[in-house]
């Protein structure tokens, strides 16, 4: 392990250059959000939102199975549009389980740009409550919200501010709050792909507090959306899982979609290559990840919450761009631990890349470019449990 360096910001990252940067950083994408919704002469572009907003309408309807029929799904997207499918410019598929329906309700009675503002909106507050919460910090919080991968979500008005709070109010709160941490990872379920690691990780530990509100959560959230969106909804979700995988990861497979198996498929035409390339990659994560939360003497939470996050996301091969916002998350509980602890070489710039990487989406769709970012988080959790031993996790330090 390198030399630990003094803790506290580097001098271009001071508290104050931050609070700067990133409020201007932040106005601009709100500037921009502002523009695309509710200012665009012509009407806002037709994004991912427009998925939520008829899926919303069409739950509140009592139709709620509808939307897991793409051809009658895409219809009612351009029902909400006034136009005809073709303006869609390709069907937008509602793929989360009917207990997601619950978070887009309120869209229903609002027109499509102010749905896309308002569902945008929230996602930032709850993004930033879940930064204060892992380090109650102003400049924290702004850097957070200033990362490019919160710009390429709320470009699209996609729910990735939502599971990236999601995540960050989990391990914040898991060995303070184990209640309410499990009530956040429960939610989580709207998302499954991304619990594939959670519920080991809680198992072998024996974090059954965790385990057991996270477990309650999920079954209250899908058995209230089967009373309320009825039978018709899981009996048209549950046929779906299989048809969108082979839709969203078979033959043509979209260059945004952020994973392994997406790359060495595009590049190969092998899905055989795909799925073994991808496994490694997934295993080696998991290994990593279960070697740091099962290391005796223990690590802080920081190092475990930042690996935690970046293999969940390594491990499905069905991973978007707007995905990413989850990156500057699981950065930051490895700030917190650097700020109390001493800076590693080079840790720093590395969390800034990974950080960084994801603006290189917003400008092409470059492959591997966020499992190459949670690839640097991962790596830095490995570090990090070297010098941050279980205990010294407490109230983040002061002066930042």
């Amino acid at each position: 392990m390198g030399k630990v360096e003094s803790a506290g910001w580097p001098r271009w990252l001071q508290g104050g250059v931050v609070l700067v940067l990133g409020s201007g950083v932040v106005a601009l994408y709100g500037a921009f959000l502002l523009s695309s919704t509710v200012l665009r002469t012509q009407g806002p572009l037709p994004t991912d939102v427009l998925a939520f907003l008829a899926a919303a309408r069409l739950a509140a309807a009592g139709q709620a199975a509808i939307a897991y029929d793409w051809t009658a799904f895409s219809e009612a997207q351009a029902a909400v549009l006034g136009r005809g499918t073709e303006a869609i410019g390709g069907a937008l598929g509602w793929l989360n389980p009917p207990h997601f329906f619950f978070a887009v309700l309120p869209l229903a009675p609002l027109g499509y740009g102010w749905a896309w503002l308002l569902w945008t909106l929230a996602g930032v507050a709850l993004l930033a409550g879940a930064a204060w919460l892992i380090l109650p910090r102003a400049p924290a919080v702004l850097a957070v919200l200033a990362a490019p991968s919160v710009m390429l979500c709320m470009s699209v008005g996609q729910n990735g501010l939502l599971i990236a709070a999601l995540f960050g109010v989990t391990f914040a709160l898991m060995d303070r709050r184990p209640g309410l941490a499990g009530v956040a990872l429960g939610l989580l379920t709207v998302k499954p792909q991304f619990g594939l690691l959670l519920p080991a990780l809680l198992l072998v530990t024996g974090r059954w507090r965790v385990f057991a509100a996270a477990a309650a959560t999920a079954l209250l959230a899908m058995g209230l959306a089967w009373a309320i969106f009825g039978t018709e909804a899981w009996l048209a979700f549950l046929p779906s899982l299989s048809s969108n995988a082979a839709r969203m990861l078979g033959g043509e497979v979209s260059p945004r979609i952020q994973s392994v198996y997406a790359f060495l498929l595009r590049l190969t035409g092998q899905r055989e290559v795909a799925v073994i390339g991808h496994a490694v990659l997934a295993l080696a994560a998991t290994g990593l990840t279960l070697h740091l939360w099962l290391r005796r003497p223990a690590v802080g939470e920081e190092p475990r919450a930042a690996a935690a996050i970046a293999a969940s996301y390594l491990m499905t091969p069905y991973v978007w761009g707007y995905d990413t916002p989850a990156i500057p998350v699981a950065a930051l509980f490895l700030v917190r631990g650097a700020l109390r602890e001493g800076w590693l070489p080079g840790e720093k710039a590395i969390l800034v890349g990974a950080c960084l990487l994801p603006g290189l989406l917003a400008m092409a769709q470059f492959p591997l470019t966020a499992p190459a970012a949670w690839g640097l988080l991962l790596w830095s959790a490995w570090r990090r449990a070297g010098v941050s031993p279980a205990g010294r996790a407490a109230p983040p330090v002061a002066g930042t």
